[in-house]
């Protein structure tokens, strides 16, 4: 993770956030149990909703905030193993995102009847592996030599900053997932309440005026024929 250039630094040079000179441990094996964990949750969660809903969302920001919580609750962690716990996770959603919206057409093309599940792990993980070799070239061209504001990465920062000074921020973050977890689980999984809310028919009367217009002719018909 890394600043953006400042107006007084070297063209193309791009300060981090964390400098060389301090130590912190970043690729821990909590670290890359928790990312690899929370990949295969939220790649499922991805896979489902893009099945269901033709899109999917982005996993970098819950997974930061959920790593943040995790490791601060058992008195570890720092913004570098925050860091690679959420990009694990985002490179599993990632990786959802491309078999689903790429292996069901085999299906549709019927040239294959089922989805085999040695072949779209295979693919799955050729793919994977050919995206973060890609990275290393792709990272000195786009953010090194060209340093490009990516929103969805500089989100992610700023969420990892907040974590890493502590205070209020990381407070309401967390309360902002447990509300939306709860909200869901009642509207979906206990069906406590709808998931979703229709105002048109009560602010401009188009349930009220429709059923007026079907049980108007009904009731005239029925007039006639006594």
């Amino acid at each position: 993770m890394a600043e953006a250039s400042s107006p007084s630094a070297p063209s193309g040079k791009v300060e981090p956030y964390i400098p060389a000179s301090k130590s912190l441990p970043e690729l821990t094996v909590g670290a890359i149990l928790l990312g690899a964990l929370l990949s295969v949750v939220l790649g499922g969660a991805n896979a489902y909703l893009g099945m269901f809903a033709g899109m999917t969302v982005s996993a970098s920001v819950p997974a930061a905030v959920i790593s943040m919580g995790i490791l601060r609750a058992l008195r570890t962690g720092n913004i570098l193993q925050n860091n690679a716990v959420q990009t694990a996770a985002a490179s599993g959603e990632g990786l959802a995102s491309g078999v689903i919206f790429t292996l069901p057409a085999l299906v549709i093309l019927h040239k294959w009847q089922h989805f085999a599940y040695v072949e779209t792990t295979l693919i799955a993980a050729f793919g994977g592996i050919l995206g973060v070799l890609f990275t290393i070239p792709l990272r000195r061209a786009l953010i090194i030599d060209q340093p490009l504001q990516f929103p969805e990465g500089v989100a992610t920062a700023e969420v990892l900053k907040v974590g890493a000074h502590g205070g209020g921020g990381l407070g309401v973050l967390m309360f902002s997932a447990a509300v939306g977890a709860v909200v869901k689980l009642g509207a979906t999984g206990l069906k406590l309440w709808a998931e979703t809310v229709r105002f048109g028919g009560w602010i401009t009367g188009g349930t009220a005026t429709a059923a007026a217009a079907t049980s108007a002719p009904a009731a005239a018909a029925g007039g006639a024929a006594t």
